[in-house]
């Protein structure tokens, strides 16, 4: 007994007509009676009284066909299931991303998942920082990976994936000292600040009022790391950057707060609470776990 068999005999019951249902199944009219009689033989007696006028189902195909119509049914909803299974494995899946999170990590992310899951394609998206809680709600993007604070909602799953630590830059150095400098030394210092697109100035700013000192920002604005770390060797004033984005690190200094730890900035990955029920869920979490960044000057 085969699939084929069945579907054949339903199409006789729902025709009256082993012509029309050869016609309808696409085979030619002996070989659609040819397994319609191997399934009869097969359950012992005849499903269909044919005379040279119609063809009508016996008292033992009546009683029968409800349950060949019911497995045709569930064998199409498996190979509907398998097919959105096969289509999900496979399917990108989105990434939307501040311009902070590191290119070290994103590529250690992503060499991870290759490994991890050959099937899976990742799409980022360079994203403001703003932008990725309302992408997340919209469906517009998968994953968000943004600095701290991530975005608040009570139906949003947040996680560490790591730290790297944020350098204090200043034209005033000719070269930077092995010791880091105190968050306190920056009291009163005219502070260069990027747009708060990206999540920088917002961290910044937090940082200062969580260790209560008095921020000074300039009153202008860059638009990209590259320029503040410019603006600083034209002596305009002083800026912080995560270790990743710094390109001269003679005008970098680790930040340490009052205890002398050194200060990082604190990276998330975000997700709606639905995307763990996905088959490629693993593939992703395995690669955002925490890892730590650190950079020598």
């Amino acid at each position: 007994m085969n699939f084929q068999q069945l579907k054949f005999a339903v199409a006789v019951a729902d025709t009256g007509s082993f012509t029309k249902a050869a016609d309808l199944c696409c085979v030619t009219q002996p070989a659609l009676s040819n397994a319609v009689a191997q399934l009869e033989d097969e359950l012992g007696a005849q499903l269909f009284k044919r005379t040279t006028r119609s063809v009508t189902l016996t008292t033992f195909g009546q009683k029968l066909m409800e349950e060949m119509r019911d497995i045709g049914k569930a064998r199409d909803r498996l190979y509907r299931q398998a097919s959105d299974l096969l289509e999900q494995d496979t399917q990108s899946v989105r990434i939307g991303m501040s311009p902070l999170v590191s290119d070290e990590f994103v590529s250690n992310l992503m060499s991870r998942v290759r490994r991890s899951d050959n099937q899976l394609t990742l799409v980022l998206s360079e994203m403001n920082k703003g932008d990725i809680g309302p992408g997340l709600e919209a469906g517009l993007i998968d994953f968000g990976l943004v600095p701290s604070p991530p975005p608040h909602s009570d139906d949003m799953i947040s996680h560490q994936i790591y730290s790297e630590p944020l350098l204090f830059l200043s034209g005033n150095m000719q070269t930077a000292p092995s010791s880091p400098i105190t968050l306190d030394a920056l009291e009163g210092q005219m502070m260069l600040m990027v747009d708060d697109a990206c999540g920088l100035a917002n961290a910044v700013r937090k940082l200062f009022i969580e260790h209560q000192i008095s921020l000074k920002e300039y009153e202008g604005r860059a638009l990209s790391y590259h320029v503040l770390e410019k603006w600083t060797q034209l002596g305009i004033g002083s800026t912080l950057l995560p270790a990743s984005k710094v390109q001269n690190l003679d005008y970098a200094r680790h930040l340490s707060n009052r205890s002398g730890q050194v200060v990082s900035l604190d990276f998330h990955a975000v997700w709606k609470p639905t995307q763990q029920e996905r088959s490629s869920f693993p593939s992703i979490f395995a690669g955002l776990q925490p890892v730590q960044t650190a950079t020598e000057l």
